[in-house]
């Protein structure tokens, strides 16, 4: 089955995922339209890494319509579900272990790449030129020789976006792109994120936890709570000083100025 809502890339309909008798999804409906940034928020354990990975078909017991790039994830197969997967770039939460991976940055980049144009399939002159070109866009040339490991979590985290963006995807997927980042490196990953959505309109999906993290282009905020879906709208209307007192209780409350949001002490306090 063909999802008729050409404009949407990821259509959700009574999606549930269960998991030793525990709920671990249980969204009625979520459509991301094509263009669109999304920030998915929402406490550890709403739901939100298991989300991605049913759009990635990587959730076998996953119920309901997933729709993903117009593709019908729960009848893919094989080969099939591999390719729709090209035409994902997913960044996930954690990063490989430094040990693990004794690669330059530069051929980090380029195995996003290789996922695009097949595993056995030598990369081409143009194919190095637009590794080459996102390694520069994100600020990584000085560094492109250099040892994955041996660079600061922020460069890999930076490294792994580029690795993503070199398959030319249609569909982006962030899990968590700042987690135990320091704040100045939080920020150059906002600004790469924004810079990236406003120069190509790539459709995209941001997990985080934090306010501060969703990029000034982020208009749209999915909120889950115990794998529901309790909120979506523009960040000042889903973080609201009720909603942030009954997630996070009192003593917090929601700022927003000039696209960018915050929670800060000052909210509400019992006496």
């Amino acid at each position: 089955m063909r999802n008729m809502l050409t404009g949407s890339v990821i259509d959700l309909r009574a999606v549930t995922v269960h998991a030793d008798r525990r709920c671990l999804l249980d969204v009625d409906c979520l459509c991301v339209e094509q263009g669109g940034i999304v920030g998915l928020m929402g406490p550890n354990g709403a739901g939100k890494t298991t989300l991605l990975r049913v759009c990635l078909g990587l959730v076998k017991h996953a119920q309901g319509q997933i729709v993903v790039l117009n593709e019908n994830v729960r009848e893919l197969r094989g080969a099939s579900l591999a390719l729709l997967r090209r035409r994902i770039g997913y960044v996930p939460q954690l990063l490989p272990a430094r040990s693990e991976l004794p690669l330059t940055v530069r051929e980090v980049v380029a195995i996003g790449r290789t996922a695009r144009v097949g595993l056995f399939t030598r990369l081409t002159r143009r194919d190095w030129e637009i590794v080459d070109q996102w390694i520069e866009r994100l600020g990584l040339k000085s560094l492109g020789d250099r040892p994955f490991g041996a660079v600061s979590g922020g460069e890999q985290r930076k490294t792994i976006i580029a690795r993503a963006m070199v398959q030319e995807p249609e569909l982006l997927l962030l899990d968590e792109p700042t987690a135990n980042l320091d704040l100045g490196w939080r920020e150059k990953i906002v600004e790469a994120i924004d810079q990236i959505y406003t120069q190509t309109r790539i459709s995209v999906v941001l997990v985080c936890h934090e306010l501060e993290v969703l990029p000034p282009s982020c208009r749209r905020v999915a909120l889950l709570e115990s794998g529901r879906l309790v909120s979506d709208g523009p960040p000042e209307q889903v973080f609201t000083e009720t909603r942030v007192t009954e997630l996070y209780g009192t003593g917090l409350r929601p700022w927003h100025e000039a696209g960018r949001h915050a929670l800060v002490p000052g909210g509400h306090r019992d006496d």
